[in-house]
């Protein structure tokens, strides 16, 4: 009897041991292939452009300042006019470098040329700069659209963030241009409409999880361009396409050639 309640009792001891273990392990895992970052409080604002003040003291009255003469002091503090007085961002979601840069150090294909003759002559004049630029996985929208307006990493625990975005609250270039007065329009992805609301003026999203969609995705943006480019009451147009990623969701990578040629 005495032996048997030893042996249960290092039974116990063992499998007590086995499952703290298993969980420091699962614990270890998982804060570091998931690991969060808070985000920064504050943002950025005019004394990006003015010398340090001594001490370390600045002046905070710009912060109050209503967004059209915030937008007047940022012009003035960076001295720099701006060449143009709108800008258009335009998110083509899933194309590879090589459609338009080629690939080992050679030009792109006749057929990816043809596809896109007024960006590769752009390029060819010396008009547009093309260069790579290395995405950290996950690769899904939500991370990666995050990285172009804040710079911020995405981690792998934004798979899951990524079906149900919630508003950025780091600093960002999008936040900036609300700030100061800028007007917005958005057309495509409705990633964009969840990482901020009500930022935009007029937009029309179209969801990026209905993957069998490769078309009214993209007829959906391009069929505002008419209206939009004849408008003067915006400063940023955002145009992201998401026909073309459909279609590498759909095929994989090898699909893209076939798709362009039989069209």
């Amino acid at each position: 009897m005495s032996s048997s309640s030893i042996t249960c009792s290092r039974f116990a001891i063992i499998a007590a041991a086995a499952v703290l273990l298993q969980s420091l392990g699962l614990s270890l895992f998982i804060f570091g292939f998931f690991p969060t970052k808070p985000a920064l409080s504050g943002v950025r604002g005019p004394e990006s452009f003015r010398a340090p003040w001594p001490n370390g003291v600045g002046n905070d009255s710009a912060a109050a300042l209503p967004p059209e003469e915030l937008k007047q002091l940022y012009q003035e503090l960076s001295e720099i006019s701006p060449p143009f007085d709108r800008l258009i961002l335009m998110v083509v979601d899933g194309l590879p470098a090589e459609f338009v840069l080629g690939r080992d150090n050679k030009p792109p294909r006749e057929a990816f040329v043809e596809a896109m003759p007024y960006t590769q002559s752009l390029l060819a004049d010396g008009f547009a700069v093309g260069y790579r630029a290395k995405a950290a996985p996950p690769t899904v929208t939500m991370p990666c659209l995050k990285a172009m307006v804040s710079g911020a990493i995405g981690g792998f625990l934004d798979v899951a963030l990524n079906f149900n975005t919630q508003a950025l609250q780091d600093d960002n270039i999008i936040g900036q241009f609300f700030w100061t007065g800028r007007k917005m329009v958005m057309h495509g992805d409705d990633t964009w409409l969840k990482l901020f609301p009500g930022s935009f003026i007029r937009h029309d999203g179209v969801s990026s999880f209905f993957v069998k969609d490769t078309v009214q995705v993209d007829q959906n943006v391009s069929r505002h361009l008419d209206e939009e480019l004849c408008r003067d009451d915006w400063d940023l147009l955002i145009l992201h396409y998401l026909g073309l990623d459909h279609v590498g969701h759909l095929g994989g990578r090898n699909r893209y050639t076939l798709l362009h040629c039989n069209t």
